[in-house]
């Protein structure tokens, strides 16, 4: 029987063997090139190799909270027959494997109308709402009122969200809902705030640009009217004020623009730095503009898989993320949405971080 420390370890062994046979399609990670020889079948059987050849992973995940059984999640561009995965059970490892599809990760725009009004009957903006820039047709999440030490009220979403991955320019209009929502039998979008700071998102494979460590997909904006937004996320709970870091196999819930409440359980704990593409034009006046276009890396990541309908979708971004008790009920938040295929996997990364580089808290019972 794998223990959690033999689970852990047994994931980032095979990150660095599946890196060094070449069926690893997503980047690399720094330092963990093998000293030792790593044969291909050092690790599954001829029949095993060619298959995760023919359908290279794009991430390898661990989950070994102590919730659950341990086990690994190795999951592969395409999906596994039969006889691959049987093929594949042929190793040397003592922690079982789950097998899962999860396409290359890239960030899309919301296909679907927002779920959630613009604002409650009060003329309040919930989290969970439509907002974006006020000068692009896009529209993500509005996750969480934040505080300064100052007291001052801020917005929290995602940096490709609200901050023009880091080069929206400060001071730059947030307005609820985002455009791509504005309609004529919709409600008016007028401006929730200025964009006010971004955390890093520097493109780059980790094996030579050492900033991407500092990579955390989140942004900031000064709220204009502290009387026109809420802290509930939708009309489904109020924000948590406690902060937790996220953990596999526990419960959680999220309130998003495109797919309103959803719950899930957190799959697994992505292994190594974890790569998504982004591609933005941030538009500064008429005459200039800016295309942002790279893989970024991210650790650590983590994985949500919801329901049939799946826990998030394209829009979701900067959805706050709650672990929820045996009722339900939220009890901590712990991270932020930052991509989600719709029906699928969704990515999160954790909160705890964001806030301690912010320094900021989160704010719950406000309107």
């Amino acid at each position: 029987m794998s223990t959690t420390a033999d689970a852990r370890a047994e994931a980032v062994a095979l990150r660095r063997w599946a890196e060094a046979a070449g069926v690893f399609a997503q980047g690399r990670a720094p330092r963990t090139v093998p000293t030792e020889p790593f044969g291909p079948e050092a690790m599954f059987s001829a029949a095993g190799v060619a298959a995760l050849a023919a359908k290279p992973i794009t991430a390898i995940g661990v989950a070994a909270s102590g919730r659950a059984p341990p086990r690994l999640v190795v999951y592969t561009r395409r999906r596994l027959t039969r006889l691959e995965r049987r093929a594949l059970t042929d190793n040397g490892l003592a922690t079982p494997i789950d097998f899962r599809v999860a396409a290359a990760f890239g960030l899309g725009g919301p296909a679907v109308a927002a779920r959630l009004p613009a604002r409650r009957p009060d003329g309040r903006l919930p989290c969970g709402g439509s907002i974006g820039v006020g000068n692009a047709r896009e529209a993500g999440t509005l996750g969480a009122l934040l505080t300064d030490t100052s007291g001052t009220l801020h917005g929290l979403s995602c940096n490709h969200v609200t901050g023009g991955c880091s080069n929206a320019r400060l001071g730059l209009p947030v307005v609820a809902p985002g455009i791509l929502d504005v309609a004529a039998d919709a409600a008016p979008p007028r401006t929730l705030g200025f964009h006010a700071r971004a955390l890093p998102l520097v493109p780059g494979d980790p094996s030579s640009v050492a900033l991407w460590r500092e990579n955390t997909d989140a942004a900031v904006f000064r709220i204009a009217d502290p009387a026109a937004v809420s802290s509930r996320q939708g009309d489904a709970f109020d924000t948590p004020t406690a902060v937790a870091a996220p953990e596999e196999d526990a419960p959680v819930a999220k309130v998003g623009r495109s797919t309103g409440l959803t719950t899930g359980i957190v799959e697994s704990r992505i292994v190594g730095p974890q790569r998504i593409d982004y591609a933005a034009t941030v538009h500064h006046s008429a005459e200039e503009s800016i295309v942002f276009r790279g893989a970024v890396f991210f650790e650590p990541v983590y994985v949500v898989r919801g329901g049939p309908e799946g826990f998030a979708a394209e829009g979701d971004s900067g959805a706050l993320v709650v672990e929820c008790d045996a009722a339900g009920v939220p009890i901590a938040a712990v991270g932020l949405v930052i991509g989600g295929r719709t029906g699928e996997e969704t990515l999160i990364v954790p909160l705890a971080p964001i806030l301690d580089r912010l320094g900021m808290r989160l704010v719950g019972g406000h309107g």
